[in-house]
């Protein structure tokens, strides 16, 4: 089977951009299995209920979140009747809604499980590998795990400690697409699959905005270009739907609509 996971989605401007592209990436590679992180999708903090719904219509069938999982207040009025919303699995004070789904494909039962990093970030989580230990589920054949996180080793350090016991562990949160895709028996791993947004910011950001609040101190807003060219990232995973392990891990990129690069990890 083929999972195609999209990296977080950031302003209008990457929810569009998926709007246009999504559908014919989803028929050209086959994917059977879509996720999106949707953590940033409202003005760059936060999901609606109707940016939710919008990725949905697209066929998404999973939507993950991050940091910014409670970036609009408005996601406590639906998230407990989101049935394909994965909110951060290791929040110790946030119970609404859950950080593990499990969905059913044609007889196929696919984990999708959110979990947010320690090191470097400014929330307090519980551990995520004591997390990611209690939520395995034992009747699902595929695993993915999307961990929203800063630290690249923190990254690799949760590949090591379920390999063999995930599908995959992809990473999300940094916007930056890395070159590092690997398999680890039979466990598939991306430090980070990128962002959907403004192709020519800062992780998505007008660089404008960027540079005033951290380099000139004139405000502390990061700003979303409302059009011009998207940069979409996503990472397509091939699974076997019997065993759970994963042969190939292929990044891409899209610029403005035409792939720029594309680096594929066969098992």
């Amino acid at each position: 089977m083929n999972v195609l996971f999209f990296g977080d989605v950031v302003g209008e401007i990457g929810l569009e951009a998926l709007e246009q592209h999504l559908p014919r990436l989803k028929k050209a590679l086959g994917a059977d299995f879509v996720i999106v992180n949707g953590e940033n999708t409202c003005k760059g903090s936060g999901l609606t209920y109707k940016e939710y719904r919008r990725l949905l219509a697209l066929g998404v069938d999973c939507v993950t979140l991050g940091n910014h999982y409670h970036g609009r207040d408005q996601i406590d009025d639906y998230i407990e009747e989101a049935e394909q919303l994965v909110r951060p699995l290791n929040l110790p004070t946030y119970f609404l809604g859950s950080g593990s789904l499990t969905f059913d494909l044609g007889g196929t039962s696919i984990q999708v499980v959110n979990l947010l990093g320690q090191a470097f970030m400014k929330e307090e989580v519980d551990s995520p590998f004591e997390a990611l230990e209690d939520a395995l589920d034992p009747e699902a054949s595929v695993r993915i795990v999307d961990f929203h996180a800063d630290s690249t080793s923190e990254k690799k350090m949760l590949l090591e400690a379920f390999k063999g016991r995930v599908s995959a562990v992809i990473g999300t949160h940094t916007h930056v697409q890395t070159a590092d895709p690997c398999i680890i028996e039979g466990s598939g791993f991306l430090t980070d699959v990128g962002y959907c947004g403004m192709q020519d910011g800062i992780i998505g950001y007008r660089p404008d905005s960027i540079l005033d609040a951290l380099l000139y101190k004139k405000g502390n807003r990061f700003a979303i270009a409302e059009d011009g060219p998207a940069e979409i990232d996503c990472v397509l995973l091939r699974i076997d739907p019997l065993t759970g392990k994963c042969s190939s891990v292929e990044p891409m990129r899209f610029l403005d609509g035409k792939e720029f690069n594309h680096v594929t990890h066969h098992l």
